[in-house]
C-alpha cells in the first residue's frame, strides 16, 4: 500500500499557518527553566559547534526513561505520546499546543548555538504526504539565521508558525551572535492540519 495520503495535489517545502503564539511569555517560562535540562543532539555528524535539545513530549513508555529517549520521535509508528512533567512549568505554551486539533507526537524545543549550523540532511517521510507533519515556531534569534529548504530560505519571524516539509532536504545555519530556539512539534495529519496547511496564504 503507497504510505502517501490520498487527496494532496502539490508537494509543498514549508508553509505559514494561520496560527500564534505569545513568543515573549513563552521565553519568560523558557528562561525559568534549570538549562541542565537541555540535552546535547545525539546525532553528532548532523551538525557542527553546538545543538542541544529539551523534550516536552514523549513516547508514553519512555515517560521515566532517560532524556535522550524522551527528545526525538525516533519510530514511525502508532504509539502513543504524553507531555512530560517539565509542561507544569509551561502553561502559555500549553495554551499555545491545545489549539493544534491533531495528535501531538514528539514536542521539543532545539537550541542551535551562536556559530553552529545543522547540516545538509532528510527526515525521511516527516512530510504531509505521509501523515506527518513537523511545525516550527521560532522563538529567539532568527535575525542571522538561515533554514533552508528544497533551496528556498524560510521567512520565519518570531512568534510565527510554520509547517516544514523535513522529508526534503533542509539545512540551518546560525551566524549570529544569540541562540536560536525553535519550538518543534510533530503531529499526525488530519482534516484540520492539512486543511490550514493547504489553505496558507504563504507556501511554497
Amino acid at each position: 500500500m503507497d504510505a502517501k495520503l490520498k487527496g494532496v495535489e502539490q508537494i509543498l517545502s514549508f508553509a505559514k499557518l494561520p496560527l500564534s503564539c505569545d513568543f515573549e511569555a513563552i521565553n519568560t517560562e523558557i528562561n525559568n527553566l534549570d538549562d541542565s535540562q537541555w540535552c546535547m543532539h545525539v546525532n553528532q555528524a548532523c551538525y557542527n559547534g553546538a545543538w542541544d535539545v529539551l523534550p516536552l513530549y514523549a513516547q508514553t513508555a519512555h515517560l521515566q526513561s532517560h532524556p535522550i529517549l524522551q527528545c526525538f520521535s525516533i519510530e514511525h509508528t502508532n504509539v502513543t505520546f504524553s507531555p512530560l512533567p517539565i509542561m507544569e512549568r509551561l502553561p502559555v505554551l500549553a495554551q499555545f499546543l491545545a489549539q493544534f486539533v491533531c495528535p501531538l507526537k514528539s514536542v521539543r524545543l532545539m537550541r542551535l548555538h551562536p556559530q553552529s549550523e545543522i547540516l545538509p540532511h532528510n527526515d525521511q517521510q516527516v512530510a504531509l504526504e505521509y501523515g506527518e507533519a513537523r511545525i516550527h515556531v521560532p522563538l529567539t534569534g532568527i535575525d542571522e539565521v538561515d533554514f533552508v529548504i528544497n533551496g528556498s530560505t524560510v521567512p520565519m519571524m518570531r512568534g510565527e508558525v510554520w509547517y516544514m516539509n523535513a522529508d526534503l532536504e533542509h539545512y540551518v545555519s546560525n551566524r549570529g551572535a544569540e541562540p536560536r530556539i525553535n519550538l518543534v512539534i510533530d503531529c499526525k495529519v488530519e482534516d484540520w492540519l492539512k486543511k490550514i496547511i493547504k489553505s496558507s496564504e504563504q507556501k511554497f
